[in-house]
């Protein structure tokens, strides 16, 4: 027997027994299928950047017929909760005691003038900023057509996501955090729990190379976390309806890419830590948190100081992110999405290097 079969002899048999675990542990059962399905449905509808449901007061001094339009529109829009005070005073006390959320008035200061005002509370910024633009909006298409020809309409068109939806733009960044805590935190716990055991040096024991016991490591894993993927892919499609406009396969393999990626990472953390405890927490400061925060699924990076969006694409979540993104809304940008596949497979090349490097130092000590 050769040195190649001999090496695959010793991975596919260390590969059917950490399968044989792994079905017999229910923990990570439910770490790699159960809980990136349970992630999505609960972010998926309980994150939303929507505007809706906003407690709004109109009170209209003016009593035109501009300002009456204004207010009917207001009453019957989805995203407001209209109340109509008789007078400013009585509105603005509910302003006070947080009954509303914000406050449009009209009065008339000449026989052709009318100010328009908006009050909103700011304690929650970028909501008050939401609101003050969807009360403006409003406003503005109720007035349309109100200038005699005179003045410019515009007429907005919004492409790839045309609802604006933000369901759709929060499912890919969904992606990024599922991936990273399963890729990372099942190799990084199971294994840890493996040294606190003390069953690793039992399997380095073994006549087994180092990548063999990486690839044992790994494979069931990525079956395991690959599996996870297409269940949090079936409800992006049939519970958020998430168009796929690019290619299938690209989301498919920078999705591989970025799990293997993660679990590499995992091997390295755990091997570093050889403790739960720790490892749980090392996986949380390197891989969920700059997931959230650098990668722009909440903040977006070009409003982003330069040296955080330097930081962020120092870091694979930020390209992973943006494939998806032309993957599941724009399509074509293939110049972009081939660079981001070379730099996620760098990066998950580093990380199993890593691993496989200190995976030969454990086996010499």
């Amino acid at each position: 027997m050769n040195a190649f079969s001999l090496w695959l002899t010793h991975a596919a048999a260390l590969t059917l027994k950490e399968t044989r675990q792994i079905l017999r542990d229910k923990s990570a059962i439910l770490l790699g299928v159960f809980m990136p399905l349970m992630l999505i449905i609960l972010f998926g509808y309980g994150l939303s950047f929507d505007v809706r449901n906003i407690r709004l007061g109109v009170v209209d001094m003016a009593r035109t017929e501009q300002t009456e339009r204004i207010t009917a529109s207001l009453v019957s829009s989805e995203s407001f909760k209209t109340i109509v005070y008789a007078a400013r005073g009585e509105a603005l006390k509910a302003l006070e005691n947080f009954e509303i959320e914000a406050l449009a008035v009209f009065e008339k200061q000449n026989t052709s003038t009318v100010s328009r005002q908006i009050v909103v509370d700011g304690i929650d910024a970028p909501r008050a900023t939401m609101i003050v633009n969807a009360v403006s909006g409003a406003a503005g298409i109720a007035m349309a057509g109100e200038s005699d020809g005179a003045g410019i309409i515009v007429v907005p068109r919004i492409w790839f996501n045309e609802s604006v939806i933000s369901t759709w733009y929060l499912v890919p960044g969904l992606f990024v955090i599922v991936l990273t805590l399963t890729g990372c935190m099942m190799t990084s716990l199971v294994l840890a729990r493996e040294w606190e055991r003390g069953t690793m040096e039992a399997m380095i024991a073994t006549p087994a190379s180092p990548s063999a016991i990486l690839v044992s490591k790994t494979f069931p894993y990525f079956c395991l976390g690959m599996l996870g993927w297409a269940l949090c892919m079936s409800a992006a499609y049939f519970l958020y309806e998430v168009p796929v406009r690019g290619s299938f396969w690209i989301i498919l393999g920078s999705s591989a890419l970025y799990l293997l990626m993660g679990l590499g990472l995992g091997l390295m953390i755990s091997g570093v830590t050889r403790s739960q405890f720790l490892a749980s927490q090392v996986t949380v400061l390197v891989s969920f948190l700059p997931a959230v925060i650098l990668s722009g699924f909440i903040f977006d990076l070009r409003s982003a100081p330069a040296w955080a969006d330097v930081m962020a694409h120092c870091l694979p979540p930020a390209y992973y992110l943006e494939v998806l993104k032309v993957g599941f809304l724009t399509g074509g940008m293939e110049d972009l999405v081939l660079k981001n596949l070379v730099i996620l497979s760098l990066f998950a090349a580093v990380a199993f290097a890593a691993s496989y490097r200190l995976c030969q130092k454990r086996l010499r000590k």
